[in-house]
């Protein structure tokens, strides 16, 4: 059985039931027109997965296990359109003709069941300076490039957040872009699929019209350069994620949030003289928060002194609230260190689950809670029980 595969490299309606129409009125159209450069791309790539019909010599036994149905493949591409036949290997060939055109931006139309294969679309993300060089330098560069104002690009290598740079390219146009980030920028960029709308519904089969083999007409060709990157204004995306600067966060979360309600406490005992068993409670309950943030910390830095030494001082009334205080501004600096804020304030919930790869409620803010809910009780059963 032979498998006619209609190979397109223009803009097809976003009907499918309307594609094998415009491809009748578009094949005759493209005769004499030479092919364009993603077709020739295609046909060069497909030919050296599997070579032409017309390569092999006379009496190759060889010939048996070609797929295609005619040759040479290159009287089969004229204009923005093209097909090919496939004789036999169909579940090893379709495969890769459609890798193939998706990769190049090219649309597929299967004559036996009308389904349209159209390209998937993919974008750009910058995702930092590569290792090992230095922002301002990769910024300066990165400024030239994209042209954009240098302080601008240093804000953003600094910022550590991915940021979309191009979109709507095929695959080998983001592979050029990427490689130009690498190349002429030192930036680390990653190529990612854009979602697709929803598809049109498929066509039913109908016998098409379209000639499987345009006549040979022979066209000079002249190669095309690769056009020079134009890039996108640059989009914010998100922070990559980093556990340990995710623990630094937290550590400021809770540690902020630990001083917080302690001064509430303290207002509330030394300025309106209230003495309640539920206030001494919260007052404890904050005091293992804030040995939580100094434990925090020290898996952010990597130290033992914060997590066995620190964190269990924390709990004691008065250098609990010390080490809260110095946990904050420390957990600050390893941030700006890093890039992430160039402050002392926290960072936005949404950037620390970023930072995290979470999503939903942080673990700072439900540790909270539960020890907003575990103080009343603690103060109930002190009255209760002693």
């Amino acid at each position: 059985m032979t498998y006619l595969l209609h190979i397109v490299a223009r803009e097809v309606p976003a009907n499918d039931a309307e594609v094998l129409p415009f491809l009748e009125q578009i094949a005759g159209a493209t005769i004499s027109i030479a092919p364009s450069q993603q077709l020739k791309s295609f046909r060069d790539a497909i030919v050296k997965l599997f070579p032409c019909l017309s390569s092999y010599g006379a009496g190759d036994k060889a010939i048996d296990n070609c797929p295609w149905a005619d040759g040479p493949l290159s009287d089969n591409f004229k204009g923005g359109y093209g097909s090919v036949a496939i004789a036999r290997r169909h579940d090893e060939v379709i495969p890769h003709v459609l890798r193939i055109a998706s990769d190049l931006g090219v649309t597929v139309v299967d004559e036996q069941n009308g389904a349209v294969h159209r390209p998937l679309s993919y974008q750009v993300v910058l995702e930092g300076a590569l290792e090992g060089v230095e922002v301002e330098v990769a910024a300066t560069q990165l400024a030239e490039l994209m042209n954009q104002p240098l302080p601008q690009m240093v804000l953003l290598l600094h910022s550590r957040r991915r940021t979309l740079v191009k979109k709507g390219l095929t695959r080998t146009q983001a592979e050029v872009y990427v490689a130009a980030l690498r190349e002429r920028a030192s930036c680390r960029a990653s190529v990612s699929p854009e979602p697709r709308k929803s598809p049109a519904k498929a066509a039913p089969h109908v016998a098409s019209k379209v000639p499987a083999k345009a006549p040979s007409v022979p066209q000079p060709r002249v190669p095309q350069p690769q056009p020079a990157p134009v890039f996108d204004a640059p989009t914010f995306v998100g922070i990559e994620p980093d556990e340990k600067m995710f623990k630094a966060a937290e550590s400021q979360r809770m540690a902020a949030r630990a001083l917080l309600f302690s001064g509430v406490v303290l207002l509330l005992v030394m300025v309106l003289r209230l003495n309640s068993p539920y206030l001494f409670a919260l007052a404890l309950a904050m005091n293992v928060l804030g040995a939580a943030a100094v434990f925090q910390l020290g898996q952010a830095t990597g130290s033992t002194l914060f997590r066995m030494v620190l964190s269990p001082l924390a709990l004691v009334p008065g250098i609990g609230s010390l080490l809260a205080i110095w946990t904050y501004f420390r957990a600050a600096g390893v941030l700006k260190a890093n890039g992430l804020t160039t402050r002392n304030a926290l960072l936005d919930a949404d950037e620390v689950r970023e930072l995290g790869g979470r999503e939903g409620m942080l673990p700072s803010t439900k540790l909270l809670l539960a020890l907003l809910v575990l103080a009343p009780a603690g103060g109930y059963a002190y009255i209760t029980y002693l």
